[in-house]
C-alpha cells in the first residue's frame, strides 16, 4: 500500500510540473520606448492600420494576406468597396480592408482571399439618347 501512495503521488507530481514549468510571457513595448523604436528599425517589421474612405481612390491594388493580387479599387458602393480583376467584379466590405507599411510605401490588402468572394453580376449600361 505505501508504495502505491509513493506511485500515485510521484505521477502526480510528474503530470503537474509542466503547469508549474510555464514561462510568462514578456511585458508589452511601448513603441515610443527605445525597445519599440529599435524594434520599428528592423526589416521585417511591416505597420498595419485601418484605412480611411479618401484613401481606397480608383486604381489601388488590393492584395490579400498572402500577397496575392485581388484586384484594384473601381469604386465604393455604400460599406463595402468594389473591386476589379480584368474580368469580374467582387464586393468587399469595408471592414475587411486594412493597410500596411512595408519598405516606406503603404499597400493595401484584403482580409477575405479572393477564393473566398463571388464575382458580381456585371452592371447594365444604360443606353445614351441624346444628340
Amino acid at each position: 500500500m505505501p508504495r502505491t501512495r509513493i506511485l500515485l503521488t510521484l505521477a502526480t507530481v510528474a503530470f503537474a510540473t509542466p503547469a508549474f514549468a510555464q514561462e510568462t510571457a514578456s511585458a508589452p513595448v511601448a513603441a515610443d520606448s527605445t525597445a519599440g523604436k529599435r524594434a520599428l528599425l528592423e526589416e521585417d517589421v511591416v505597420t498595419v492600420r485601418n484605412v480611411t474612405r479618401p484613401e481606397l481612390v480608383y486604381g489601388i491594388a488590393i492584395v490579400d494576406d498572402d500577397g496575392k493580387p485581388v484586384g484594384t479599387v473601381e469604386r465604393l458602393a455604400g460599406n463595402d468597396v468594389i473591386v476589379g480583376d480584368g474580368t469580374s467584379e467582387y464586393r468587399i466590405p469595408f471592414t475587411q480592408i486594412y493597410a500596411f507599411s512595408k519598405d516606406g510605401a503603404d499597400h493595401y490588402a484584403s482580409r477575405l482571399p479572393k477564393a473566398k468572394l463571388k464575382p458580381m453580376r456585371p452592371r447594365k449600361k444604360k443606353a445614351r439618347t441624346g444628340y
